[in-house]
């Protein structure tokens, strides 16, 4: 692995089965190379999700078949190469993974089942079963933000709760809750590295917010919405991702396949472009410099690349067929780093 090459691990949700491949830094160029099964498991299930420890040498994949799994595999980029290393059971069907509590637990979200958990990550990486779980209405993720407080937008309840780690980081406890307009569908949210400001993809609105986030409470308050589609358009957003400058927020709706770029300046989101993805963009995601754009087309099976020029726009750079259902991608850079799609 080259210090001008990525490697993109793309999760095949219709294939139960990882995609490892080469994203050429300089061009933006896709090439793949090699596939894995998820052990014990076959066929196709809804969307999988896809995290990543801190240190960049794990990877997590929630199978939601009809015995929901956690799997483990050990990462090794030099080497380009995935290897499972443990499965344990999950409570539900988990649409979002995403470590929490400096890399101690795997947090986990379900939007069918309405639950939230926390796996325990073992020194060697390995996720365990939860040693935690509880009811969350419709939760699609659980983010923990800078400030330490953990968000799960609720896609059919339209509100995003506010949740607090305990001492010991075993537990959840709620604090705080911000409603969302009624069937507007908030689904994910991030966060600036500061911890200052939220923004909110709302899937059944179109929408993204931006929001003040409180220092200490981390309560949210609404600072302005914008709509990526026309009026009486029926919008299915996805996924959204920040620019590491923090210039440039990136969107994907499904229902026109569609990327949507907003440059971000004084404290307003202004629309830059839409720029045409692959057939129902599900997940998008950056590569570990911030060079290019990943985007992940679950009906065609597709991803394509984007190199993202001075001003934030994408150019088409490269096309590659994956395999069935792709529904999350993450980006390593040569030194592990990582980046994701949420």
């Amino acid at each position: 692995m080259t210090n001008d090459q990525d490697i993109l691990v793309i999760v095949l949700a219709g294939e139960s089965a990882l995609v490892l491949c080469d994203l050429d830094g300089k061009t933006g160029g896709m090439t793949l190379r090699e596939k894995v099964s998820l052990p014990g498991v076959e066929g196709a299930c809804l969307g999988m999700p896809l995290a990543t420890n801190p240190a960049g040498d794990r990877v997590y994949v929630a199978w939601r078949g009809k015995e929901k799994r956690l799997f483990t595999f050990a990462l090794d980029t030099a080497a380009r190469h995935l290897a499972p290393l443990s499965d344990a059971p999950l409570p539900a069907s988990m649409c979002h993974a995403s470590p929490v509590a400096g890399g101690r637990h795997l947090a986990t979200a379900s939007m069918t089942d309405s639950t939230i958990a926390l796996s325990p990550l073992a020194p060697d990486g390995t996720a365990s079963a939860p040693v935690w779980s509880d009811a969350a209405p419709f939760a699609h993720c659980l983010i923990e933000a800078p400030n330490g407080l953990l968000y799960a937008p609720s896609l059919k309840g339209h509100f995003v709760q506010i949740y607090a780690l305990a001492d010991d980081a075993s537990s959840l406890r709620p604090v705080a809750r911000q409603d969302a307009p009624d069937g507007s569908g908030p689904r994910h949210i991030l966060f600036t590295a500061d911890g200052a400001t939220a923004y909110l993809l709302s899937e059944f609105a179109g929408t993204l917010t931006a929001f003040d986030v409180a220092p200490k409470a981390g309560t949210l308050t609404p600072r302005q919405t914008v709509s990526f589609l026309s009026d009486g358009e029926k919008a299915k957003a996805s996924e959204l991702c920040l620019s590491p400058d923090e210039r440039v927020l990136y969107a994907s709706e499904r229902n026109t396949s569609q990327i949507f770029a907003y440059r971000l300046e004084d404290a307003r989101m202004h629309l830059m472009g839409a720029f045409p993805a692959p057939d129902c963009p599900r997940a998008i995601g950056l590569d570990s410099t911030g060079r290019h754009l990943i985007a992940l087309g679950e009906k065609s099976g597709d991803a394509w690349s984007y190199r993202i020029d001075g001003d934030g726009m994408l150019v088409p750079a490269a096309r590659l067929s994956v395999g069935a259902g792709p529904s999350w991608v993450l980006a390593f850079g040569p030194a592990n780093k990582s980046v994701g799609a949420c």
